[in-house]
């Protein structure tokens, strides 16, 4: 793999994300032309939901029957995608090394023999991310720089996307929260920093982040001590004297 290889792919993707690509061809195109020099086979984009769980929007490449466009995963699935989400880490390796930190990888019909999953973010926060199976091992540690820049021009299309309904459902409102969205409240409420938060709960910085957004898209609200206000007044959250009061008693 060389630089000149690189650069070409990169300057692919660029071209691709500025056509504003439907879901289908966008998928196909990243594994069919943008990856070739990493002998792409099959890649599946996600987005985080207003639940917080990862909705797979586009694959490409897949056996029949192993992954089909549409379904939704927790973040605390074991799975590489849902794994490199959850934490904002990159994850790669070869499909027989994953497979054992992974067993949910081994009855799938995957093809290529290296696999990397990459956060995608915007903004600071988490928004989704990718998976590619390719046959050349994709090696991050020496081409970080290469797949940072896929991620963000990954984030770009999809927020192009988001404007005309292809990635995301524009018809989709934030619904209740859920229970990590809860938990993260309260401990918004006593004080914790994301980075806390994300520590207590072993989740990346800026999955909380995106996290956080989602509370205060539920709440309608737009600061962290809005966010609690509302929640006390509504009865979601204590009152923070009666938490304090039962933490005594």
């Amino acid at each position: 793999m060389n630089d000149r290889d690189l650069l070409q792919a990169l300057a692919d993707l660029a071209h691709l994300c500025a056509g504003r690509p439907d879901r289908p061809s966008f998928a196909s195109s990243l594994v069919l032309r943008v990856l070739r020099p990493f002998g792409a086979r099959a890649t599946a984009i996600g987005i985080l939901d207003a639940q917080g769980r990862l909705d797979v929007r586009t694959t490409f490449g897949f056996a029949p029957g192993v992954l089909r466009d549409g379904p939704r995963y927790d973040l605390d699935d074991a799975f590489p995608l849902t794994h490199a989400v959850r934490t904002g880490r990159v994850v790669d390796g070869s499909l027989s090394t994953l497979e054992s930190t992974y067993p949910a990888l081994t009855p799938l019909d995957l093809r290529g023999e290296h696999m990397i999953a990459i956060p995608v973010t915007e903004r600071g926060a988490t928004v989704g991310g990718m998976a590619v199976l390719t046959e050349i091992a994709p090696d991050y540690a020496s081409t970080a720089v290469f797949w940072n820049a896929v991620a963000a021009l990954v984030a770009t299309a999809i927020g192009v996307e988001d404007s005309t309904g292809s990635f995301r459902d524009r018809s989709r409102h934030a619904g209740p929260m859920t229970e990590r969205q809860l938990q993260i409240l309260r401990l918004v409420q006593h004080g914790l920093t994301n980075g806390q938060i994300a520590k207590a709960m072993n989740f990346g910085t800026s999955t909380i982040g995106h996290d956080i957004m989602r509370i205060f898209d539920v709440l309608g609200v737009a600061s962290r001590r809005a966010a609690v206000a509302e929640a006390e007044r509504e009865g979601i959250l204590p009152p923070m004297a009666r938490v304090e009061d039962e933490a005594v008693g």
